[in-house]
C-alpha cells in the first residue's frame, strides 16, 4: 500500500503538527486544513494543529493554530506542498520528533524521514485524496470541500498541463461527497466590485518584454491607494493569463524591509518550465506556477531576462 508508512506514523503519535509553504495558495491552505479535519474525524483523541504565520485573505479556510516549541518537539510534523525547508512557513517543524513530507513539487532537499513526492500530481490535494481513499476511513463533506478548493485552483480549473486522468479521477471521488460545485466556484472566483475595479486597473498597467512575456508591478503606493495587501494583490495573477500571445506572465508586489524596497512575485506559464528559474531567485514551485521573493531591482530585471530567454529557447 502506497501510504502505509504515513498511516503508521500517524497512529504512533499523539500530537501532529501540520505545516505548509509561505505565501500560501489554496492548495497549501486546502491540503493543510483538509488533513487536519480528516485527522480530527478519525483520531479524535489526538492533538492536531495547523501552523503558519501567513494566511490568505479569503475566508473559506480556518484560522491557524498557535502552539509553543515544546508541542512541536514532541509531535509528528507533516509538511505539505513545499519542496525545501526555506519555504516552510514556520521553521520549527525541523525540531519535531518525526517529519513527513507530502508534496507535488520537485524535491530540492531532503527535509523529512518519510517523503511522498509525486511531481506528476497536479496538486497536493490530489495526493491527499489518494491517501484518504486508500485508508478507507471517515471523510466528511467538509474535508471534501477543502480538497476540492485546492485541486480546482492549483489546476487553474483543470487547465494546466499537469492535469491528468488521475487528477480528474481524484476530482470525481471528491465531488461524490455531494459538495456544492457551483457554490465553490462562485466562492473562489466571484469578485467584489472593488476587486473588479482593481483587476481592471491591473490590466491597464501590464508591461511586456517582447510579445510573449507580460508582467505587472504593484508598488507600495499602489497597495496603499487600493487598500490591498501584497498577498491579496498577487492573488490576481490570473488576470494576466488569458491572452493568447502571453507564454509567461508575472505579478510582482513591493515591500519595505531594513529601509530598502524589495519585490516578491508570482510567476505563471502555459507550458514553459519556470520553477527551475524561480529556484535561482529565492523561490520555487512547480512547472507552470512558481513564486520568488526578496528581489532587489537588479535581480528583478535579471529574472525577467531569464524568463525572456526561456521563451526564446523553448
Amino acid at each position: 500500500m502506497e501510504f502505509a508508512d504515513v498511516a503508521e506514523a500517524v497512529k504512533a503519535h499523539d500530537t501532529i503538527t501540520i505545516f505548509r509553504h509561505v505565501h500560501p495558495d489554496c492548495d497549501a491552505m486546502g491540503s493543510q486544513a483538509a488533513l487536519k479535519q480528516w485527522l480530527l474525524e478519525n483520531y479524535p483523541e489526538k492533538h492536531i494543529y495547523a501552523l503558519g504565520a501567513e494566511t490568505m485573505s479569503h475566508p473559506v479556510f480556518p484560522e491557524m493554530d498557535e502552539v509553543n516549541d515544546e508541542v512541536i518537539r514532541s509531535s509528528l510534523a507533516v509538511v505539505l506542498d513545499v519542496g525545501d525547508a526555506e519555504r516552510v512557513d514556520d521553521g520549527r517543524f525541523q525540531s519535531a520528533e518525526e517529519i513527513i513530507k507530502i508534496d507535488h513539487h520537485p524535491e530540492r532537499s531532503q527535509i523529512a524521514q518519510i517523503s511522498h513526492t509525486d511531481v506528476h500530481a497536479a496538486a497536493t490535494c490530489e495526493i491527499l485524496s489518494r491517501f484518504f481513499r486508500e485508508q478507507g476511513l471517515i471523510m466528511s463533506r467538509k474535508t471534501a470541500m477543502l480538497l476540492y478548493r485546492g485541486l480546482l485552483t492549483d489546476t487553474l480549473c483543470f487547465r494546466t498541463t499537469n492535469t491528468t486522468s488521475a487528477t480528474l479521477e481524484a476530482a470525481s471521488w471528491i465531488t461524490s461527497y455531494q459538495i456544492d460545485i457551483p457554490g465553490i466556484n462562485r466562492e473562489l472566483f466571484d469578485q467584489s466590485l472593488q476587486e473588479f475595479r482593481f483587476a481592471s486597473w491591473l490590466r491597464s498597467k501590464i508591461q511586456s518584454k517582447g510579445e510573449h512575456l507580460a508582467y505587472c508591478i504593484v508598488s507600495l503606493e499602489d497597495e496603499e491607494q487600493w487598500k490591498i495587501s501584497a498577498d491579496e494583490a498577487r492573488n490576481f495573477i490570473d488576470e494576466l493569463g488569458h491572452v493568447r500571445e502571453y507564454e509567461i506572465w508575472c505579478l510582482f508586489t513591493e515591500k519595505e524591509k531594513d529601509g530598502k524596497r524589495w519585490f516578491d512575485g508570482s510567476l505563471r506559464s502555459k507550458s514553459i518550465t519556470i520553477n527551475q528559474i524561480a529556484n535561482q531567485y529565492s523561490g520555487g514551485g512547480h512547472k507552470n506556477a512558481a513564486g520568488v521573493k526578496n528581489l532587489d531591482e537588479k535581480k528583478l530585471k535579471s529574472l525577467l531576462s531569464s524568463l525572456f530567454s526561456a521563451i526564446h529557447n523553448n
